[in-house]
């Protein structure tokens, strides 16, 4: 398979919602691998790839991808997609970061039926996408934004789910970082927990 530039990482983390998911990535090999993997994006990586770049064993190597297709952090690029004559099975990652938050499904369950989602997402749709828009033009255009750009076409195109896992970890982090500024950094949350009574109003220091 023709060599291609690596996929752009944007998130940092790896989410864990089990012990075993704990277990599994406690290992600085498991951590090699999976970044290695988001890296090759969308048409994947065979074993022998990751053994011999990481210089790890291949027993090592399967094991691991053994236990992190069982977790879903990864999937079998289909047969049929390969290249003719291209017999090893390559490995994709699969949503390793984005898109596993783990929230308590009780809390979820309950959003979604006493209609709580749909309301914030009627009510913030239309503004985020057309926020994200904004933003999006902005990279394309400032020069010292480009390289930050995920990469088109149909290469970087996961044939599982139709999109560009890079695009939406991109569009994933400016969301992430909006969100966190928001609700550790604004003035306007401090007030709205202020007045909520979940802060209180922070004492002026004496000159």
């Amino acid at each position: 398979m023709k060599e291609r530039v690596d996929a752009k990482i944007y998130l940092t983390h790896f989410p864990v919602e089990s012990y075993l998911e704990a277990d599994i990535l406690s290992k600085e090999s498991t951590w090699q691998m999976m970044e290695f993997l988001r890296k090759k994006g969308a048409t994947g990586v065979t074993a022998d790839e990751i053994s011999k770049k990481l210089n790890l064993p291949l027993s090592v190597v399967y094991l691991t991808m053994k236990e992190l297709y069982r977790l879903k952090y990864i999937f079998v690029y289909p047969r049929e997609m390969q290249s003719r004559g291209e017999r090893k099975k390559r490995f994709v990652c699969d949503k390793a970061t984005w898109g596993k938050y783990g929230i308590n499904q009780e809390f979820a369950d309950a959003l979604s039926l006493e209609g709580e989602i749909d309301y914030m997402m009627e009510k913030l749709r239309q503004p985020i996408l057309e926020a994200l828009g904004k933003v999006y033009g902005d990279f394309a255009e400032k020069k010292p934004l480009q390289k930050f750009l995920p990469m088109k076409g149909g290469a970087h195109i996961c044939v599982k789910c139709g999109a560009s896992h890079e695009a939406i970890e991109f569009f994933y982090a400016l969301l992430l970082r909006t969100a966190d500024i928001l609700l550790t950094e604004s003035d306007e949350f401090r007030q709205f927990l202020i007045k909520h009574e979940y802060a209180a109003q922070r004492k002026k220091r004496e000159e």
